[in-house]
């Protein structure tokens, strides 16, 4: 396995993933469309009511509709920014929730915030405002909502605490006053991939997937398209909303379908998703992407994944903190400046031509030569 940094982070926990309820929304409706969840979990909970930090060794059940927390003091000086996330599924995803979960931890532990408060299974609404409600209340700043679906209970929240900082992950840029986004780029990554699929597969298109056709992973499935054609011209594709971020079964009938439609490279915008085609590849052949967190322990299939690191993206909120600004700002951390990496978990499967292809683009990535195309709707 080899990874574009010189530290990869293997992430844990993406084998009791699969076939789980996991994925980018609180219910699979349409109105979630652009969410990001996830499904299994070890974090420690707490019985305390939504929103309330409690110690990091504290392990108790939480009573339905409660949120699950951990926090603790770091080495930072107690005037740094405490942060505080609330996420709509469990912690321990493989994926998505995941990122969010380590990159908190790594700011903590590198001493850039005084204390870090993680609050899971926080459904949107009225439970949500109420945890938000309660960090603002104990001076945590920056307060993160990791879904779409967190939207509507930022702003109303963040309406009332004018100096805290509030972001939440939409993705296309919604910032207004002390209320803020963060962009998932991950398209620049799904470019490498594509090459790599397509110099580990003799013939055969690509096969995208999501939950809903939003910006976000639409674009992903044209730039791994756009990758593979560098090494097959000839290479189609298809793209499949399944309508759904949770239904694995789902998703793996919808891959199925592509690849009896010539599919043999595979790739997912969503945990379920994903790991409906990485099961479909598992079992038809041809090679499958990991989302959001190494997910080569996932099957046989997985060529590469892409794992995002948000401790990146969190310190830029930290610092918008730290400077004692109330206007929050559209952050993000492209795969030129570390916020994302791709793991390559089996590279003798890929050619050499497919490979030196790879660490040219690559390369051209990172000094700026070469900009990715990106393509958030079918034209």
């Amino acid at each position: 396995m080899t990874s574009t940094t010189s530290t990869v982070r293997r992430v844990a926990g993406a084998i009791a993933a699969v076939g789980l309820l996991a994925s980018c929304g609180s219910d699979g409706s349409a109105d979630d469309e652009a969410a990001d969840d996830g499904a299994s979990s070890e974090s420690a909970t707490t019985d305390e009511p939504a929103g309330t930090a409690v110690g990091a060794e504290t392990d108790t059940t939480s009573p339905a509709g409660t949120a699950g927390g951990t926090a603790s003091a770091g080495s930072a000086s107690g005037d740094a920014p405490k942060l505080a996330i609330v996420y709509s599924a469990e912690w321990f995803d493989g994926s998505w929730g995941e990122a969010a979960y380590d990159g908190a931890n790594a700011l903590e532990e590198e001493g850039v915030v005084s204390e870090i408060a993680l609050s899971e299974n926080v459904q949107p609404g009225a439970e949500a405002e109420r945890a938000m409600r309660s960090y603002a209340e104990d001076g945590f700043s920056p307060i993160i909502a990791h879904s779409f679906d967190f939207g509507d209970d930022v702003k109303k929240v963040a309406a009332d605490f004018p100096d805290t900082i509030f972001v939440y992950a939409g993705g296309f840029g919604d910032v207004e006053g002390n209320v803020g986004d963060y962009e998932q780029p991950f398209y620049q990554a799904s470019y490498l991939e594509g090459i790599l699929a397509a110099g580990a597969t003799e013939e055969g298109d690509v096969a995208g997937a999501a939950g809903f056709e939003i910006p976000a992973c639409y674009s992903m499935y044209e730039a791994f398209l756009a990758g593979a054609r560098e090494v097959r011209p000839e290479t189609e594709g298809s793209f499949v909303a399944v309508g759904d971020w949770y239904d694995v079964q789902l998703a793996k009938e919808a891959a199925i379908g592509q690849a009896d439609g010539g599919a043999t490279m595979f790739v997912g915008c969503g945990q379920a998703p994903t790991f409906g085609q990485i099961e479909a590849a598992n079992d038809l052949g041809g090679v499958s992407t990991g989302y959001v967190g190494d997910m080569g322990d996932v099957g046989e299939s997985v060529l590469s994944s892409f794992v995002w690191n948000l401790d990146t993206v969190f310190a830029q909120m930290v610092e918008t903190v730290r400077s004692g600004s109330s206007a929050a700002e559209y952050y993000g951390v492209g795969l030129a400046d570390g916020g994302l990496e791709v793991v390559i978990d089996d590279p003798e499967a890929v050619s050499d031509e497919a490979m030196a292809l790879y660490d040219q683009r690559l390369s051209e990535i990172q000094d700026g030569s070469f900009e990715v195309p990106f393509v958030p709707e079918r034209g």
